[in-house]
């Protein structure tokens, strides 16, 4: 169907199909949103009034603040090793003449294809051999393990298109190796390592499966709001669950700005 030359009328069908989808990712969303401001104690339509007094109740909670701790330092640690331990990864398998390099990719990245559950059965018996690595340190090393993939598949995706012309300009001057990579590949690579930390980061915090074969007496948020679940739908849960969104989106909107931003002075430069 065309209009005018040069234009396209794009199909009602097509435009109603993608309202659908977006609906079905963020009416979830949503509906936890409204029930944070629910006057009921136990979250239900119709809601009549509005209140914020669950935010103030889940704020001073302390074993969903202790979790909501636990869960930003073990994603903070694990999304840094993941980062820090996938630029090597991906610089040698963009750059190196590896034998076998689709094997090992798939080597690699045989964390995502693995069903979480599996994965976390086979930590939890793992770790039998160091019984104390069960808890906070279990979780970092479990998601650790997931997140390096998603890290080394990211930056291996920029460093492929990496100008080797620049290393060895850089090597031509004077430049030692570990100078070139911290004054030309960090730099012109620093859009992907930001990308990588960010989605481990959300990885991890969010992360159930593995965490809770590996965890032990450690609790974690999405641990601690299970454990809740089991009994009651605490409205708080909800309240301190719509603040994380807000938060997480802000920062993510901010970040995804900055790295665009970095992007093209990258680019300029």
């Amino acid at each position: 169907m065309t209009g005018e030359p040069g234009t396209r009328r794009r199909p009602g069908w097509l435009l109603a199909h993608t309202v659908l989808i977006y609906l079905f990712f963020y009416l979830p969303i949503l509906t936890i949103f409204f029930f944070a401001f629910d006057t009921k104690p136990i979250p239900g339509w119709p809601i009549d009034t509005l209140t914020v007094r669950w935010f103030g109740e889940g704020l001073q909670d302390p074993q969903l603040l202790e979790a909501l701790w636990a869960s930003f330092w073990i994603a903070i640690v694990s999304a840094t090793l993941a980062t820090v331990m996938g630029i090597p990864a991906a610089m040698a398998l963009a750059w190196l003449p590896i034998p076998g390099k689709r094997l090992l990719m798939g080597v690699i990245l045989g964390p995502i294809i693995v069903p979480p559950m599996v994965l976390g059965l086979g930590l939890l018996l793992l770790f039998r051999l160091a019984p104390d690595l069960l808890g906070a340190i279990g979780v970092v090393i479990a998601h650790t393990t997931l997140n390096v993939c998603f890290s080394t598949l990211i930056l291996y995706s920029r460093l492929l298109g990496f100008r080797r012309s620049l290393l060895e300009a850089a090597m031509d001057l004077g430049a030692t190796e570990l100078r070139t990579f911290r004054e030309v590949v960090l730099p012109l690579a620093f859009p992907a390592i930001g990308a990588a930390f960010l989605l481990a980061f959300t990885g991890s915090f969010g992360e159930f499966i593995v965490a809770w074969f590996v965890a032990g007496f450690a609790r974690t948020l999405p641990i601690e709001i299970w454990t809740w679940l089991r009994y009651i739908l605490s409205p708080k849960v909800n309240a301190i669950a719509t603040l994380i969104m807000v938060v997480s989106i802000t920062l993510s909107t901010l970040a995804q700005l900055w790295i665009i931003r970095q992007a093209r002075a990258t680019a300029r430069g």
